[in-house]
């Protein structure tokens, strides 16, 4: 059996060389159909379905269109009457939209110039290049929506249509109440914050350039009260604190509470009356009472030199 086995698998030297040409013959066939169908394959073009075609270039002209005629189709147009609806319109995000109405009302409810528009870092400056040939500032554009048109006067204080004829007549700023302000066209917040920034300085104003300064007054309103603004002559002024008020030597200081101080008492520690004005406007604005001598340290018109001088003095309930 072993024997029988041997001898099947025996080939003569003739046979062995017949079988490998057979082989090499196979492998040849295999490689050249391999490279025949490849060369076929790249030559050949691949059909496309043509609704496909169609619809690539139905979506290529209208992306093309858009692009080109989405600047065309603007018309004239005024920021300040667009809702976050009409932002979008414009082509920005809800919540760019949103930013952009935050933004403005920063400035006070509306934009005054272009430039402003320019600064909201939401609006890039490609946008604001498309946007900018149809910004209109002077008006509100006759196609907007009368709602939008309310939207506007109603946020404009000052409003051409809204605002009322002020009777102007010549007036001290410094005699004016919460009331007085409201007359000439303030709202409440306003005045009251003008009361506010008219303490911070000493509870009074002492020129133009103060009041120009206050955030509630913009530039169209100071304009239009500038000829009536009237300040006390310089006799009127008071005259320095030294030649009216004796300052007490320090060495006769005694314990004293700052929140039982009145205005003269302050002085006679050596502060001016301009401070010791803005001292008890600090002390008003926290309910009329200083906890402790942190929180008294914190008014910005005593200086750290100032407070390390009366601070052993300082007595609290």
């Amino acid at each position: 059996m072993r024997t029988f086995a041997k001898s099947q698998i025996r080939y003569s030297k003739s046979q062995r060389m017949g079988i490998f040409a057979f082989i090499g013959l196979i492998i040849s066939f295999e490689i050249g159909a391999f490279f025949l169908n490849r060369t076929s394959e790249s030559d050949s073009q691949i059909e496309i379905p043509p609704e496909l075609l169609e619809l690539n270039t139905s979506s290529t002209s209208t992306k093309t269109f858009s692009n080109s005629s989405e600047s065309s189709s603007l018309e004239k147009f005024n920021p300040n009457a667009l809702t976050a609806e009409d932002w979008q319109n414009l082509g920005f995000s809800e919540k760019q939209s949103a930013t952009i109405l935050k933004y403005k009302n920063s400035l006070g409810g509306n934009f005054t110039s272009k430039e402003q528009i320019r600064n909201c870092f939401v609006i890039s400056d490609a946008k604001f290049e498309e946007l900018k040939p149809f910004m209109d500032l002077s008006s509100v554009h006759p196609n907007a929506s009368s709602k939008n048109q309310f939207q506007f006067e109603s946020r404009n204080e000052y409003s051409i249509k809204e605002k009322p004829k002020i009777r102007y007549q010549k007036f001290n700023p410094n005699e004016y109440s919460l009331e007085d302000w409201q007359r000439i066209g303030f709202s409440e917040k306003q005045a009251s914050t003008i009361l506010k920034y008219k303490r911070s300085l000493g509870g009074k104003f002492t020129s133009l350039d103060q009041i120009q300064t206050c955030f509630v007054i913009n530039e169209d309103k100071f304009r239009e009260m500038k000829p009536y603004l009237v300040f006390p002559d310089s006799s009127e002024k008071i005259e320095p604190t030294s030649s009216k008020v004796e300052i007490k030597p320090k060495d006769k200081w005694t314990k004293f509470n700052p929140n039982h101080l009145s205005k003269e008492e302050w002085v006679e520690l050596g502060f001016t009356e301009k401070q010791a004005n803005t001292i008890l406007n600090y002390k008003q604005s926290l309910g009329g009472n200083i906890k402790n001598a942190e929180i008294l340290k914190n008014c910005y018109a005593i200086s750290d030199d100032k407070f390390v001088e009366i601070e052993p003095f300082l007595v609290f309930d």
